[in-house]
């Protein structure tokens, strides 16, 4: 009877190990599938380890997103240097000043016009602009007899690159880099609606020239907002908008934040200069009227001078904006060309300046500064030889600091795949997302101390209603962070990363 007591307990415990040894392996199998590409999804990934390049579909095309910013960063710290800065002027009509730059009034009467020079300074403020103006009032100007100009005719062509997506438009992520930047071309406001069915109001800070209509929008329930009643926006030319489909109704009387791109920076720039002249109680007895190259004899009086490069880069790596991106790219074709210059243009100086440096681009595609157009396209390999340029001649760019960090700034602050050991504050890149594009180009510091400049492009994503749904509700992490975890891992482990399908 002991005897079978004792058989039955090694079988039981025998039983156990083998249930868990089942529960292990398929934890591991659990695993192995999360990590997985999802089907039909394309992958390519380019590192450099001990001098060789390594990975896996690394010269297939792929659309970069805003890893496109790590290229104009580096042509812009290469040409224009990291104390450039960008110089919004204050001309006057060479009769109204005096031999010495001096304005010259007749009873507080400047005669003559005078001109704003905007050359897409992309943090350049409303109060900056009324610090500018002020220089008049401090002159004892109480009256321009003339016009004021405003100059937008720094760059040539259209604000909006090729392929940016219409709907995308009216937010502010995609603010139009023109001549005329005024606040980030861009305005935050405050939607109330607390009661299905009820009105829906808005809150728009004060002075910020913009109207704002809402009597199409419905206030609906929660879960019949998320289940496909979204909120829709339209815009004119006179920077008005009217908002239609669906707001949720708010909990608590919180009020929902919503922003606008401003759709026309002339008519913006146009308005804020007025108000701007309003509050310095200065009158103009012309227009005020945007144009595209100076009008009669002019000169210099006074400029604001923004932020070194160096801080706008800062800003537009860690925190990924667009406008300061493509406000570069254009500044870098406008002093290269040393005329207005298009996108095009700008794009063709900034591989003529990697060039120069020995980074050699080949066939990529590249449309903007930014990496919003669709029809960007680069390898994985052209990718990297930028980011090795980088890594050996960090030493006078100092521009791997300027990159997010795992954890700790930017886009990757709060980056699910990156937020555990060892690649937590050992992975410094930038992202970039694009509708089914999830994308890292940068730098890793493996176990053994090693800087590996690595490209993890993720292309084609595209998931089932219920997943999109959850992810927009975020109740879920990003499905492919688990594959991205395993290869940033096997390249901290110094390990030859294969395509997992």
């Amino acid at each position: 009877m002991t005897g079978k007591m004792r058989v039955t307990g090694i079988m039981r415990a025998l039983g156990l190990a083998l249930s868990l040894a089942a529960v292990s392996v398929s934890a591991a199998a659990s695993d192995q599938n999360a990590s997985k590409i999802q089907e039909g999804a394309l992958n390519g990934v380019a590192y450099s380890l001990n001098g060789v390049v390594r990975g896996y579909n690394e010269d297939l095309y792929f659309r970069p997103a805003s890893t496109e910013k790590v290229i104009t960063a580096l042509a812009a710290l290469s040409y224009l240097g990291p104390n450039y800065q960008i110089k919004t002027r204050l001309l006057i009509s060479s009769k109204a000043l005096s031999s010495s730059n001096k304005i010259v009034t007749q009873n507080g009467v400047l005669n003559g016009d005078i001109e704003i020079e905007f050359r897409g300074d992309p943090f350049f403020t409303k109060q900056e602009l009324y610090n500018l103006l002020n220089t008049l009032k401090d002159a004892g100007v109480r009256t321009i007899s003339g016009n004021v100009y405003l100059n937008s005719g720094y760059f040539a062509g259209h604000d909006y690159a090729t392929g940016w997506s219409w709907d995308d438009l009216p937010k502010c992520f995609t603010a139009p880099p023109s001549s005329i930047i005024i606040n980030g071309n861009c305005v935050s406001a405050k939607l109330s609606a607390t009661k299905i069915g009820g009105p829906v109001s808005v809150e728009i800070p004060e002075g910020m020239p913009i109207s704002v209509i809402t009597s199409d929008v419905e206030v609906v329930s929660p879960s019949e907002y998320y289940g496909g009643c979204e909120l829709e926006m339209d815009r004119n030319s006179q920077n008005i908008y009217r908002l239609s489909g669906c707001i949720p109704v708010q909990q608590k009387g919180k009020p929902l934040g919503l922003s606008f791109a401003i759709q026309d920076p002339e008519q913006w720039g146009k308005d804020l200069t007025a108000q701007v002249l309003a509050k310095l109680k200065i009158q103009v007895n012309g227009k005020i009227e945007p144009v595209r190259k100076s009008v009669g004899t002019l000169s210099h009086y006074a400029a604001h001078h923004s932020k070194p490069i160096v801080a706008m880069l800062d800003k537009c790596l860690k925190r990924s904006v667009n406008l300061i991106a493509d406000s570069m790219a254009r500044t870098i074709g406008t002093e290269f060309y040393k005329r207005p210059a298009t996108y095009d243009m700008s794009l063709t100086a900034i591989r003529r300046i990697l060039k120069g440096k020995g980074i050699d681009l080949g066939s990529a595609t590249l449309i903007d500064g930014s990496g919003l157009s669709p029809h960007n396209y680069i390898t994985p390999r052209q990718m990297l030889t930028v980011l090795q340029y980088i890594a050996d001649n960090d030493r006078h760019l100092n521009m791997i600091k300027l990159f997010p960090v795992a954890g700790q700034s930017g886009t990757l602050g709060s980056r699910g795949s990156v937020m555990k050991p060892p690649l937590l504050k050992n992975v410094t890149a930038k992202t970039g997302t694009l509708n089914g594009v999830s994308n890292l180009a940068g730098f890793l510091t493996s176990k053994n101390g090693k800087l590996i400049p690595f490209v993890y492009f993720m292309n084609n994503l595209s998931y089932d209603d219920v997943t999109k749904r959850k992810l927009a509700t975020k109740k879920i992490a990003k499905p492919h962070y688990a594959h991205e975890r395993r290869i940033l891992e096997a390249i901290y482990n110094e390990e030859t990363v294969r395509e997992n399908r």
